[in-house]
């Protein structure tokens, strides 16, 4: 075998993997296929690192490794990811999958490919999973603390920055944390990723140095639940630690982090920002619904009161930050789900009032989607599928009329006071009039082609609003200042 290709399903945990996978086959010798489709030169190997978030993920990893298998005839399917660990047996008896690894051997998945590459038997279940996952009815039986993980050395390194098919990044991605301890009645992760686990400080220093040294100028904190980070080592959660450790002790231009529920969001974490511009003015809150009768439905750990608590010192905190009155100051993304079961008409409306009454920026909504398995399943007061789309597109409706008259509001102040956007970090730069950028709250810009210089940070001076033709994002046309 020689060449693969990587499908990555799901969430930035996985792209991480994905990336850490590709490295140790490239380390062994082989290489990405031109592009992964039919027609191109033939492909060994076909990685689906896959999602299992919900029972709707689990039938997009089955539907790629079918696909995979019609187009790649010769090459061997391999799952690997969330899916191959909460249903090994599943994903093995699926239509064109050859092997199983779950997330429990990825680290080692490459040896594991290599050694069972002549022995293997698509006949035998068996072989086909390989390493110690087991079965379905077994893992839900044994609680995910009772069972053997990698220890977390083994598992983490630092993302590759030149990787053989991609390319170079610009931001990248570090994932210090693996795991979660939550248990939401809707989520069936923690048997799919384990315990809490946390990178130590003094290793993610040393990834940070490396990937600065290799030209990324932004890094963003990641994991499976990052606000737990370090509370598997006694005394607390440690994130806001590591954070100072990152901005005291390395050089990166740029840290951002990744998901937090309002409650992670500690006084510490907000000092920091407003005492360091290399911590950027960025949240993305885990808040899954206002509603504290669903919250408690969901097993979160907060209601309403904590809801509003963080969202109001945020945008506190956003009116003191410098250059506050142009850049928009603190950028806050929310996670949401919607038709939840027990979330009645009048609850939804009551979620509606009170996020239009609520400061934020943006909403990442999300219909509720079963996942077998999962108490969320047993609930009374299940919501028919198209109301759940329907408040899907409401709510988006309202997050698109937040979104873009956020953007009007800046593009507003910018033009009547002539005073440029700083710090925009330039990602994309390759074919198309227009290339991508971020300021450090998450703005999106637009510069001409001729004008973009990849990772370079500039100052723009924005002109119009783009709207995309799918109604979902939002850019400002801008030009260097």
């Amino acid at each position: 075998m020689s060449s693969y290709v990587v499908k990555t399903l799901g969430c930035k945990a996985n792209l991480y993997d994905s990336q850490v996978i590709e490295k140790a086959l490239q380390e062994k010798g082989w290489m990405p296929s031109n592009s992964g489709s039919a027609g191109d030169s033939p492909v060994d190997l076909c990685i689906i690192n896959s999602c299992t978030v919900t029972d709707e993920a689990d039938r997009q990893t089955k539907k790629w490794a079918a696909r995979m298998a019609k187009e790649h005839p010769q090459a061997k399917v391999l799952v690997t990811g969330c899916g191959a660990e909460v249903d090994p047996e599943g994903m093995a008896q699926a239509p064109g999958v050859h092997w199983v690894v779950g997330n429990q051997n990825k680290d080692r998945m490459v040896e594991l490919v290599i050694d069972s590459a002549s022995q293997l038997s698509s006949d035998i279940l068996k072989q086909s999973i390989l390493g110690t996952t087991k079965t379905y009815k077994e893992l839900l039986s044994k609680h995910p603390i009772d069972r053997e993980w990698p220890a977390i050395v083994d598992s983490f390194q630092a993302p590759p920055v030149h990787l053989e098919g991609h390319s170079d990044k610009t931001r990248a991605f570090l994932k210090i944390q693996e795991g979660c301890d939550s248990f939401c009645t809707y989520c069936i992760i923690p048997y799919g990723r384990g315990p809490s686990r946390s990178f130590s400080i003094q290793e993610a220093l040393t990834q940070v140095n490396s990937l600065v040294e290799q030209g990324i100028r932004e890094i963003v904190l990641t994991g499976t639940n990052i606000g737990d980070y370090g509370s598997d080592w006694g005394g607390g959660p440690k994130l806001a630690e590591l954070i100072h450790s990152i901005l005291e002790q390395t050089s990166l231009e740029r840290l951002r982090v990744s998901s937090l529920d309002p409650t992670e969001i500690t006084p510490e974490i907000f000092e920091l920002m407003q005492t360091s511009s290399r911590f950027c003015p960025h949240f993305h809150v885990s808040l899954q619904s206002p509603s504290s009768k669903i919250l408690r439905l969901m097993k979160r750990r907060y209601g309403y009161e904590e809801v509003k608590e963080c969202l109001e010192k945020i945008a506190a905190l956003s009116h003191s930050l410098p250059g506050h009155g142009v850049s928009g100051g603190i950028f806050v993304g929310m996670d949401l789900i919607t038709g939840f079961p027990g979330e009645t008409e009048e609850e939804f409306q009551w979620t509606v009032d009170a996020l239009s009454g609520l400061p934020w920026t943006r909403l990442h909504v999300f219909p509720y989607s079963e996942r077998k398995g999962t108490p969320a399943t047993r609930l009374p007061g299940s919501v028919p599928k198209h109301i759940r789309v329907a408040r899907t597109r409401l709510l988006n409706h309202l997050s698109m009329e937040r979104l873009q008259g956020h953007y009007r509001g800046i593009l507003q102040k910018v033009t009547s006071g002539l005073t440029p956007l700083s710090s925009v970090l330039m990602e994309k730069v390759g074919e198309g009039r227009w290339q991508a950028g971020f300021t450090p709250n998450y703005l999106r810009v637009l510069l001409p082609s001729a004008q973009a210089v990849r990772n370079e940070l500039v100052s723009v001076m924005p002109r119009e609003i783009m709207i995309d033709s799918n109604g979902n994002d939002v850019a400002l046309i801008s030009e260097l200042a």
